[in-house]
């Protein structure tokens, strides 16, 4: 009797054992897995603040992003995605020259609960370099009015002394101004354009000529005939007289400074093929 007991009792043991092990082997899984899960977590917010630090900031947002849904309603991969966006936001406003849409988003970068020091620094860089530019492009725009202004009432000489004082300042050629620089370079091959012709007109030719020679108003500035730094060819001018004589323009009239110009004209629009309108010709 008692053997039979004690089998029954191994039995029941070996049964009872039997039914936890698949418990303990669950729990074990679930742990090894949440461990993984925040390692992975940890390393990918630690690889989107390191985008943040070298300014990759559509790298940094996918990796925040892979972070929230590694770690889904985490609060803070939820914060840096937020602040991530704002700073994109501010950017891409910034390149548009929306000034105000730019500083409300670079400003609602730090007002998000729980943000990252690294981009509420981001956002102070951000907003310093908004109001830099704002003020530049401000500046940029009156003078490029001035001498449209002046151009208009044929003060030729006015118009050129603004417009070369703008064309060579040592960031209008940035992204920011890009449509500023353009029609400056514009406008000034238009107005060497009316100026030549002016002082061509039958009756005004010597004293125009004198007054020119004298006043300095048709001076070659050694910018006018370089391109990022390095002077334009004949080669360059030769192309180019090339390039609108196959839109059917006759270039024989115009100087290789008019030609320079135009080239400066193609290349602060992406182009390096020039067109009549770039050298001022219709």
């Amino acid at each position: 009797m008692k053997k039979l007991l004690t089998y029954l009792t191994a039995g029941l043991a070996l049964v009872t054992l039997a039914g936890c092990q698949p418990k303990a082997q669950d729990s074990a899984a679930s742990v090894a897995a949440a461990s993984e899960s925040t390692s992975s977590y940890t390393a990918i917010i630690r690889a989107g603040r390191d985008a943040v630090s070298t300014k990759a900031y559509d790298q940094a947002l996918g990796y925040f992003e892979s972070a929230l849904l590694t770690k889904n309603g985490d609060k803070k991969a939820q914060a840096l995605v937020k602040q991530t966006k704002a700073v994109l936001e501010a950017q891409n406003a910034l390149a548009k020259n929306s000034f105000n849409a730019a500083k409300a988003a670079a400003t609602a970068v730090k007002n998000v609960t729980g943000g990252d020091s690294s981009l509420n620094s981001a956002a102070d860089e951000l907003l310093t370099t908004i109001n830099q530019v704002q003020t530049t492009y401000k500046a940029a725009q009156a003078d490029l009015q001035k001498a449209q202004t002046a151009y208009d009432q044929k003060d030729y000489a006015g118009a050129l002394a603004t417009l070369n004082q703008l064309v060579h300042q040592s960031n209008i050629s940035d992204s920011y101004y890009a449509t500023l620089y353009t029609g400056a370079l514009k406008l000034q091959v238009s107005t060497v354009q009316a100026q030549q012709t002016a002082s061509t007109t039958p009756s005004t030719n010597t004293s125009s000529s004198s007054s020119a020679n004298s006043g300095g108003e048709y001076s070659v500035n050694k910018q006018d005939t370089e391109l990022n730094g390095q002077p334009i060819t004949a080669a360059q001018i030769t192309q180019a007289r090339k390039d609108l004589q196959s839109q059917g323009v006759d270039s024989a009239a115009w100087s290789d400074l008019d030609i320079m110009k135009a080239i400066k004209v193609a290349h602060a629009d992406g182009r390096t093929k020039i067109t009549p309108q770039d050298a001022g010709l219709k």
